[in-house]
Formats: structure tokens, C-alpha cells, sequence
């Protein structure tokens, strides 16, 4: 069984960076995908392991769909959804799809730091 990691599915450069200084001032393990066809090859290999599912609503991603497949297979590890887009709109539309959480862009690495905290109870080195 793989250690427990968060998985980041998002292909902006800047949510990936902080979510990458979040996860080492955390001691979390972070697998980052970046496109759909990486996000999907993981579906394959399941979800177990995973602390924690950040999914990217970018379009360039085609993070709404990805969104809805990963709500009827992402298993116990719940799910929380980034968007660029208005979030008044976005949100009610994720957390109606299973979502723990609906953050609007930009995500800054503490705000990633307490989610980490929140939801990853076991560091990992």
C-alpha cells in the first residue's frame, strides 16, 4: 500500500507551487497530475492511500468533468475543489457533487497549510 499522499489534479503553475510549500511545511507527501490524461491513468490505479483529492476546475484540465467522474470513484478521501471562476457559482455546483470544500483563486500556501492540517491527520516523511 502506497503511503498516504494529498493528489493535486490542476495544471496552474501557481497552485502548484503552493501547494508543493504547504505539503513540505507539513510533512505531507503531494502527487501532483496536471492534465487530464495523467488524472485519469490515476483513476485506474484507485484512491486508496490518499488523504486528501484537490481538483483544479480549470478547463484546461477539464477539471468539471474530472470532477464528476472522481465523485462516483474517489473512495473515503474527500475532495476539494479549486476554481478561478466565480465562486459564487462554482461553489454550490461542487459541493453538490460530493466536494468537502470550494476554494476560490488565488490559493495561497498557508491557506493550503490548513486544509492540510484539517483534513491530513498523519504526516508523512
Amino acid at each position: 500500500m502506497p503511503q498516504p499522499a494529498i493528489l493535486l489534479i490542476s495544471g496552474d503553475a501557481e497552485i502548484e507551487r503552493a501547494a508543493c510549500e504547504a505539503a513540505r511545511g507539513t510533512g505531507q507527501a503531494l502527487v501532483v497530475v496536471r492534465t487530464a490524461h495523467e488524472a485519469v491513468k490515476q483513476f485506474a490505479h484507485g484512491f486508496e492511500g490518499y488523504h486528501l483529492i484537490l481538483v483544479d476546475l480549470d478547463p484546461d484540465v477539464h477539471g468539471v468533468t474530472l470532477f464528476n467522474a472522481l465523485d462516483d470513484c474517489h473512495g473515503k478521501a474527500p475532495m476539494v475543489a479549486l476554481t478561478g471562476c466565480e465562486e459564487i457559482y462554482m461553489k454550490p455546483l461542487a459541493l453538490g457533487r460530493g466536494a468537502a470544500a470550494c476554494l476560490g483563486k488565488p490559493v495561497m500556501a498557508a491557506r493550503f497549510k490548513r486544509l492540510f492540517e484539517e483534513f491530513c491527520s498523519t504526516p508523512v516523511n
